[in-house]
């Protein structure tokens, strides 16, 4: 073997872009910045499935992976974005791939490999059809019986520049170990479920709960277990404020210390300044005794503010501290002694005090913001702050009992617009749910939410609910706008990183939908009780079948009053043949509401316009069969 040359077996996967030249003919430029992003997803894919791009020249791609396996899962990926992409784009402006793998002996000189590996993959590739994938006999043998698919036989093949003929499989996604009925059946409410199903938690909390990998390996988690791999601190000084401890001696005064948590991160992660864990992450170490340095490694933060609250009557003290994770030491701590009528001046001076304490410069902007009144009246303040204890809870009662403390509050002050905000987004929650049949809810819930933007345009939480409506709605490019100016305003809220990925999704932009769901990860790197949901539709939505199933049955289990997700379970089962446990999810669904029916569901806004009518009435047939009157 000559020097620097070393021969190794790898799965080889070559893919061309088909009609390459066609498209240049047409728009040079535009072909070619199309290429170059297609380029940079496809890129992302192979790294995500532990393989490696060893070249990338005009329209072609060639890549090598370890096992015969992840290239293959690989090149499923790959037409799938790919796929997700083309939809929204004329016929003619649409980039498509063929893609080829081979199992087979290569030669590696430095980063490059060569050798007949190659070149089978490449005939392999020549032979797919566009969007398709084909395989050669070894690399059958080593996933026919691992991925969810089917295969075509086609036979041997006589291919340019080989001697012998090659045996090639057409891969056949959603074939052979899946029945017909099963491809079809999930597959008639993920475009809904894309836009409407996941947002439902999102408005409650945060979203795609897991460490911040790439898209791939996110959408393959079931939940299991914490992942062991600690992020990596951020590039600028990052805490989390654990939730104040209630000293009243009054549970009823819960509400109190948690608000104050909350108000706190919400002042804290409007600074681009810092890096703030999102709120859903920080309450999971609620009520638990806690090493500091071992949440700074969980969470890949620097510091860890502590703290607890006493009320009595018209008089509150806060006690905060704010602790170098990393060693332990207490960098600074404060004592408040106040009078209630001084809540907000308390809240502000301990954002000053922890950004001054981490070495954050602190524009007047900033000050000013943090310093301004959300509301002139205590009693408002103090209504809303009951209301988001139970909004927070997301089952049917909880958010029942806050309807009635928002409305009050906006009684107090017309002006309040996060009152408004979240009275939003119980109406879109109570519609979405199945919890109230009011056709006017989806539309009130905009009305609130522009009222909530109307009165203060620069507030993230109009913003964003404004956003979650109008996605629902199909106005997916108007709810993108809103999305990325609450990702602006409020650069650490992982709900609006969140919103945006959905909204790039749908506009056409994958790469940049991970890109935002990745910045929301790491902001949430825990799991709150019931936000799986995402992961699940996301799951479902792609094919991943029975690793959505798992994940809506933990769903289940976690809120007895979570409609659409026991909706889209039963869908599932009753299209693959499991009647007796679709009947018994759709005797839950009655349970919480006893007026639902097929048609309701089906005609509903939430799923209506995004099925054509053979659809709806193959929906309406299986809930039908399911038990749903």
């Amino acid at each position: 073997m000559a020097s620097g040359i070393e021969r190794r077996l790898t799965a080889i996967l070559s893919a061309d872009a088909v009609g390459y030249s066609r498209l240049m003919a047409a728009d040079e430029e535009q072909t070619f910045r199309t290429l170059v992003a297609y380029r940079e997803q496809l890129g992302v894919l192979v790294r995500q499935h532990r393989g490696r791009v060893v070249d990338a020249t005009g329209d072609n791609l060639l890549a090598e992976f370890p096992s015969a396996l992840d290239a293959a899962r690989c090149a499923l990926e790959i037409q799938r974005v790919v796929g997700a992409r083309n939809h929204p784009l004329p016929a003619e402006r649409r980039m498509e791939f063929r893609i080829g793998i081979h199992l087979g002996d290569v030669m590696v000189e430095e980063a490059r490999i060569y050798g007949d590996g190659v070149n089978i993959a490449a005939r392999l590739e020549g032979l797919a059809e566009p969007g398709g994938v084909c395989i050669s006999a070894t690399v059958h043998e080593q996933v026919r019986h691992k991925l969810e698919v089917g295969y075509v036989d086609l036979g041997d093949q006589t291919v340019k520049n080989l001697p012998d003929p090659i045996r090639v499989y057409r891969i056949e996604p959603g074939g052979a170990r899946e029945s017909a009925a099963a491809a079809r059946g999930p597959r008639r409410l993920r475009k809904a479920l894309a836009a409407t199903a996941a947002l439902l938690l999102l408005v409650a909390a945060g979203l795609w709960v897991s460490w911040p990998r790439p898209l791939g390996l996110v959408l393959d988690w079931t939940g299991a277990g914490a992942p062991p791999v600690h992020p990596p601190l951020p590039d600028k000084p990052s805490l989390v404020v654990l939730p104040f401890v209630n000293m009243s001696g009054d549970p009823e005064q819960e509400y109190f210390s948690d608000g104050i948590t909350e108000d706190l991160i919400t002042d804290l992660s409007r600074s681009p300044r810092l890096f703030v864990i999102a709120r859903n992450s920080a309450f999971t170490y609620k009520g638990r005794a806690v090493n500091v340095e071992d949440v700074g490694r969980e969470l890949g933060v620097r510091y860890v503010v502590e703290g607890s609250v006493r009320r009595d009557s018209d008089r509150i003290r806060v006690t905060a501290q704010l602790i170098d994770a990393a060693s332990g030491f207490h960098i600074w701590s404060e004592r408040y002694d106040r009078a209630l009528a001084d809540i907000f001046a308390v809240q502000s001076e301990l954002a000053e005090q922890i950004m001054g304490a981490v070495g954050t410069e602190i524009q007047a902007a900033e000050i000013e913001r943090i310093r301004r009144r959300p509301t002139e009246s205590l009693t408002a303040h103090d209504l809303t702050m009951r209301a988001v204890h139970h909004y927070m809870k997301f089952t049917r009662k909880d958010h029942a009992r806050a309807r009635p403390l928002l409305e009050r509050a906006i009684e107090l002050d017309p002006e309040y617009a996060v009152a408004h905000a979240i009275l939003s987004g119980i109406d879109f929650t109570a519609y979405g749910n199945f919890w109230s049949l009011d056709p006017t809810l989806l539309d009130r819930a905009l009305e609130r939410a522009e009222r909530a933007l109307a009165i203060d345009a620069s507030s993230p939480p109009a913003l964003l609910h404004k956003a979650i409506v109008l996605l629902t709605m199909g106005r997916a490019a108007e709810s993108r706008a809103l999305a990325e100016r609450a990702v602006e305003l409020d650069p650490n809220w992982d709900v609006p990183h969140t919103i945006l990925a959905y909204a790039r999704a749908l506009t056409g932009d994958p790469l940049g939908a991970l890109r935002s769901m990745n910045r929301a990860l790491r902001r949430n790197p825990k799991l709150p009780a019931g936000d799986l949901q995402a992961i699940a539709d996301i799951n479902l939505l792609v094919g991943r079948t029975e690793i959505a199933r798992g994940l809506y049955e933990r769903i289940r289990a976690s809120n007895p009053d979570l409609i659409f997700a026991r909706l889209t379970l039963a869908d599932l089962y009753e299209s693959q043949g499991r009647h007796d446990e679709a009947q018994t999810l759709v005797r839950e669904i009655l349970r919480i509401n006893p007026e639902l029916t097929a048609d309701l569901v089906v005609g509903s806004r939430l799923v209506a316009g995004f099925l054509d009518p053979d659809q709806k009435a193959e929906l309406r047939d299986r809930l039908h069969r399911a038990g749903l009157p």
